[in-house]
């Protein structure tokens, strides 16, 4: 009975502590210093192979299909925080040139400048990246599998890979540059993929995906945000 009654007790502080930290957001506006969208060089080659079906950049200095992947993924990553938290993000370009910017019109600040530069009382950053979901020590002789071993077998075919995707959002105040909340979340595709135009489902065309199917990058994107939320 006494443990059950506190593991009752464990779990309601758990709950207000985790409902106390969404809360703490409601209403407030933050800005993004920076958005960074990674994608590992073993496996960026197959996604280079589909970059024609996306419309030349802006700038030449960008990827074209990191132009087009990047600003969809920041604006479904910003509805996903707003409607969980009550947080209100502010527009990318809300501090003009106060922040300098990337190549695809993204803040590129780290928190001192924000701190001298800026005029909000909290700060975003958002990191993505993209890598193999199948560790490299995994795929010599004598090596320990945990993933299936027929997705390692799999990625004899060309353009396969298994991705795994890692979205980091930390959050900051206008007190000091520590960090006042830092949360990852890290979902790995659960089928191998043999890329094709399917796998860029909504972002080369406005065609509806399924949200949970992480065998296409916004739906992987969609799922890692879902594990992501419930940390906050």
């Amino acid at each position: 009975m006494k443990s059950l009654i506190l593991t009752t007790i464990s779990l309601l502080t758990l709950t207000i502590t985790s409902q106390a930290q969404s809360q703490k957001y409601q209403n407030r506006q933050l800005a993004l210093i920076a958005f960074n969208y990674n994608i590992a060089k073993d496996i960026k080659p197959n996604f280079d192979s589909f970059a024609h079906l996306f419309p030349e950049a802006e700038s030449r200095r960008a990827d074209r299909m990191l132009a087009v992947t990047k600003e969809r993924t920041w604006y479904l990553i910003k509805a996903y925080l707003e409607q969980e938290t009550g947080m209100y993000i502010l527009p990318i370009n809300s501090h003009g040139s106060s922040f300098k910017y990337d190549e695809y019109n993204f803040p590129n600040v780290n928190i001192n400048r924000a701190l001298k530069h800026g005029s909000t009382r909290f700060y975003l950053k958002v990191d993505l990246t993209i890598s193999s979901g199948i560790p490299k020590g995994e795929m010599g002789y004598g090596a320990r599998a945990t993933v299936d071993t027929t997705l390692i077998e799999g990625l004899d075919q060309e353009g396969a890979c298994l991705p795994s995707m890692t979205i980091d959002v930390t959050i900051y105040n206008d007190r000091g540059i520590l960090p006042i909340q830092r949360v990852s979340s890290t979902i790995t595709a659960t089928t191998l993929w043999v890329m094709n135009d399917d796998t860029f489902k909504g972002l080369i065309n406005r065609d509806e995906y399924e949200r949970n199917d992480t065998n296409t990058l916004l739906g992987l994107t969609n799922v890692t945000m879902q594990k992501l939320l419930r940390q906050f």
